[in-house]
């Protein structure tokens, strides 16, 4: 999960940070909603998205939800136009702690700066990783400062709920999965600590057929007919690739109920029980270990 190739990856594990706490000195997080329609999501989604659409107006609707991602991975126009790279979120945190936090922030422009400053008070004081994992699209948007896959996938879900592109909540689902080969190798060490990887994106239905799209490459990869989100359940299998990554096998672990439902994955910690349980309170291995070779879901 290689944040340079949109993986998302669970790394820059600290020690020692504080936890934000309340005046009675108890533990406090952010509390957001991860995929709100915000009046910046509705600002972005018609002064931006909208526009393109319309120029494609006499494409299909698979076609117009592909070029909602593809405008979002824009280098011009795209939510990552303020992007930095997630190491430099993690010097900023480290050197802030002892008063050097300015040193990061040289040859940044004044939003990349605010950035830092905001995302590490509201996202990093339990784990520095959770910045890869609890903006909200509504945050991602306003910053356009996306560095990896949950946050396409936040943003685009919004956008695409904003400009009323599908018409019924769970024709739009979020998806987290994991890399078959990390949790092989987890499951048979049943090493609960060890990291696995996997890649966050959504799915559409469209004309009662099921797609994923990639949201941090502006791709798709059809499902099979008899593919059904519902059924995503341990103990059995279901795997994907994508030609961004053709040697990876993808295996999913959670997906949303709806348009609203984020899967509750904004921490590390989340992900990482989901990767291994599909539920973000528990981290047991409940999947079958993936056969090599074995039939993926998508098509090649």
């Amino acid at each position: 999960m290689k944040t340079n190739t949109a993986i998302c990856i669970a790394m820059f594990l600290l020690a020692g940070c504080s936890a934000s706490t309340d005046k009675n000195g108890d533990l406090t997080a952010p509390v957001e909603p991860l995929l709100a329609i915000t009046p910046n999501v509705e600002h972005y989604a018609n002064t931006i998205v909208l526009p393109r659409l319309n120029d494609k107006r006499n494409q299909n609707d698979l076609a117009q939800l592909l070029l909602v991602s593809k405008t979002l991975v824009d280098p011009q126009e795209g939510v990552s136009i303020n992007k930095m790279e997630p190491g430099k979120f993690m010097l900023y945190n480290m050197l802030s702690r002892v008063g050097l936090g300015i040193l990061p922030t040289v040859g940044l422009s004044p939003v990349q700066k605010e950035t830092l400053r905001r995302w590490r008070r509201k996202y990093m004081q339990d784990n520095p990783a959770d910045v890869f994992f609890a903006p909200s699209a509504h945050e991602i948007i306003d910053t356009r400062a996306a560095f990896g896959c949950t946050h396409y996938a936040r943003a685009y879900i919004a956008v695409v709920k904003a400009l009323g592109l599908i018409s019924r909540p769970g024709d739009l689902r979020y998806v987290i999965t994991s890399k078959a080969d990390d949790y092989n190798r987890a499951l048979e060490n049943q090493d609960f600590s060890a990291t696995i990887n996997g890649h966050q994106f959504v799915i559409v239905r469209v004309d009662s057929k099921w797609t994923a799209i990639n949201t941090s490459k502006g791709e798709i990869a059809p499902l099979p007919l008899e593919f059904d989100p519902d059924s995503c359940r341990p103990p059995h299998n279901i795997s994907i690739r994508f030609q961004a990554y053709p040697d990876v096998v993808f295996l999913f672990r959670k997906i949303g109920t709806d348009w609203d439902d984020g899967c509750g994955d904004n921490s590390l910690s989340a992900l990482m029980n989901i990767s291994r349980s599909g539920a973000p309170d528990n981290s047991a291995f409940l999947w079958d270990a993936f056969a090599v070779g074995g039939q993926n879901a998508s098509s090649e």
